[in-house]
């Protein structure tokens, strides 16, 4: 049953993952994700410290999380994901925004980021979050699919 209202709850925290945590998002890509990153390339995201995964809990368990590598002077999305059933609850604008605080204190300038075509979703709300489509890349996912090349640059 999805979760619309949650009160007493609403101010979610943003926290740095936790090796624990692992398995959530595991199972949060692979519930969202028709190519899910693997648990191998997840580890070695997670164990690199050029990567930042954030995440977002209730109760204990992981909701929400966006993941990022610095690559300078760009921070290139991995991922930005949130439970189904705590959608349209501004949690992935919450990620990203501390995600964007966190990354210009490490020197990055701009995310960079690929979305699926077909996502327009994402695309839409990434766009009224100030990012751009700076281009296309075709058949860049795994079953031929198109991305969108998207960037937010920092002010």
């Amino acid at each position: 049953m999805p979760h619309r209202s949650l009160p007493g709850d609403q101010d979610f925290g943003v926290e740095r993952l936790r090796y624990r945590d692992i398995s959530a998002i595991v199972a949060l890509e692979r519930l969202v994700f028709s190519e899910p990153m693997s648990l191998g390339n997840l580890w070695r995201h997670a164990l690199s410290r050029r990567t930042v995964y954030l995440v977002i809990r209730r109760h204990n368990t992981v909701i929400a999380y966006f993941g990022f590598a610095f690559c300078r002077p760009y921070a290139q999305v991995l991922a930005n994901v949130t439970h189904p059933d705590y959608r349209r609850l501004g949690l992935a604008r919450r990620l990203l925004s501390e995600g964007e605080r966190v990354a210009r204190a490490r020197g990055a300038r701009a995310f960079m980021g690929e979305v699926r075509a077909s996502n327009t979703v994402q695309l839409a709300a990434l766009q009224a979050m100030d990012w751009q489509v700076a281009g296309q890349m075709p058949a860049f996912f795994g079953d031929g699919e198109t991305a969108q090349l998207v960037v937010k640059v920092f002010d």
